[in-house]
């Protein structure tokens, strides 16, 4: 019985050794603005199945694909996150342990922009950058954007990583473009 009594309680307990808790949480997301053509920065509400880590899941979230609900469900099925279509990746350090060092990186190793929407390039990183802005915790307002690239894309990705972090993470960044 003992036994039971133990086993029971160590599998009732591994959510909260692992952060495993989900709720909701807000984030923000770089949405293709459809027909407007822009880019639309939008407060998204996801399911965050590691709400209780510790980390700033709502900076990774930044790049969750967003497929909206539709009353058209033959026809809306695409990501409408450009940070996700495009390969945008944030990593914060973990906040929860008073011991990491905190960084911010901005992973862009696999950066696919699509063809149709490749001269606004820029404008998807500033955007993606807006919406980190947007949801930074106070400890990790004023730590430093690092960049992770590949060389074809690394050049215009710094211009624009050395523009954010010398700018005053209070005040907008970028306003999207009707």
């Amino acid at each position: 019985m003992k036994l039971f009594v133990a086993i029971s309680f160590l599998i009732s307990a591994a959510p909260l050794v692992s952060g495993g808790e989900s709720s909701l949480t807000v984030t923000y997301q770089p949405l293709d603005g459809l027909g407007s053509g822009g880019i639309t920065i939008s407060q998204v509400t996801c399911h965050d199945w590691n709400s209780h880590s510790g980390m700033a899941t709502q900076i990774e979230l930044i790049s969750a694909p967003n497929v909206p609900p539709t009353n058209n469900p033959k026809e809306a099925k695409a990501d409408l996150n450009l940070a996700s279509t495009c390969g945008v990746h944030f990593v914060a350090s973990d906040i929860g342990d008073p011991k990491a060092p905190l960084e911010l990186t901005l992973s862009a190793t696999k950066l696919a922009i699509p063809v149709s929407i490749i001269d606004r390039r820029e404008e998807i990183i500033r955007a993606s950058l807006e919406c980190l802005r947007r949801c930074l915790p106070d400890k990790l307002l004023k730590t430093p954007v690092t960049l992770q690239a590949g060389a074809a894309d690394a050049d215009w990705m710094k211009k624009i990583i050395s523009e954010f972090n010398a700018h005053d993470r209070t005040k907008v960044f970028f306003t999207p473009q009707s």
